[in-house]
């Protein structure tokens, strides 16, 4: 009998693996953590135990409220508009090859990556733009680093922007979502036969396979180029009765399909 532990464990990590939450959470509270030190520095800085370089300087409240709005919409507007576009193209795409693409786009860590860190970018804004406002002084506290590391991060996601355009336009290209496909079902089949452990049959190596081919196969030549979709059976029996090979191909239909 076989433990529903191990089961249960691979469904709890397919699970995370499968969410566009779970890596942008995780960035998104490492963007309040990097919020609290560099508005820890600024206190600093504004209190005058600290100086900080003269390039890092952004003229009044009034100017760093705008830039940090500025940047804090322009930021959820691209990753609304490109993810909204994607997800469209993703649908149109999956029409023909299949549902499977939808679920390898949520599940992909790029995907997720790209996602955290546009929202993490926004909290960070969002973050600084409120931390802005008058001080026990009378002053307007400014916080100069925290609008650097601001500018920084939406730069970072500019270049991560292109990255994900880039690994899309990729990944829906017909080898790649074959190869995808083909790496799930070994990944599946390798755990099928992890846990059926020595009560599966192992099958004949693919060496083999091909010496079984070459030596009993028959070529079937193809009308025009491009991909096989299907096959039909009745077309397939009759090649193989015209090639006299009628015999292994029931054998190997009866045999090694179930």
């Amino acid at each position: 009998m076989i433990s529903l532990v191990p089961l249960r464990s691979e469904w709890r990590r397919e699970a995370l693996r499968t969410n566009l939450w779970l890596v942008p959470t995780i960035e998104v509270v490492v963007a309040v953590g990097l919020y609290l030190g560099t508005h820890a520095l600024d206190r600093a800085a504004f209190d005058g135990s600290i100086a900080l370089p003269s390039w890092m300087e952004f003229g009044t409240a009034d100017a760093a409220r705008q830039i940090l709005t500025t940047l804090a919409a322009a930021v959820i507007t691209v990753v609304g508009i490109v993810f909204s576009i994607t997800i469209v193209t993703l649908t149109l795409a999956s029409t023909q090859f299949g549902p499977r693409m939808l679920r390898n786009f949520i599940r992909d860590r790029g995907t997720q990556f790209t996602l955290g860190t546009f929202v993490a970018t926004f909290v960070y804004a969002t973050l600084v733009l409120i931390s802005i406002g008058p001080a026990s002084s009378g002053k307007d506290f400014v916080p100069h680093l925290s609008i650097t590391i601001a500018v920084g991060l939406v730069t970072l996601s500019m270049a991560v922007l292109i990255f994900f355009i880039h690994h899309i336009a990729v990944s829906i290209q017909l080898p790649q979502v074959i190869a995808s496909i083909a790496k799930d079902l070994s990944r599946a089949i390798d755990a099928e036969s992890s846990n059926a452990g020595a009560s599966l049959e192992a099958g004949p190596s693919v060496a083999e396979l091909l010496r079984r081919m070459t030596d009993s196969g028959g070529t079937v030549a193809a009308p025009s180029s491009g991909y096989l979709q299907f096959v039909q059976h009745e077309t397939l029996i009759a090649l193989a009765a015209e090639k006299g090979a009628l015999g292994p191909i029931v054998q190997g239909l009866t045999g090694h399909l179930y």
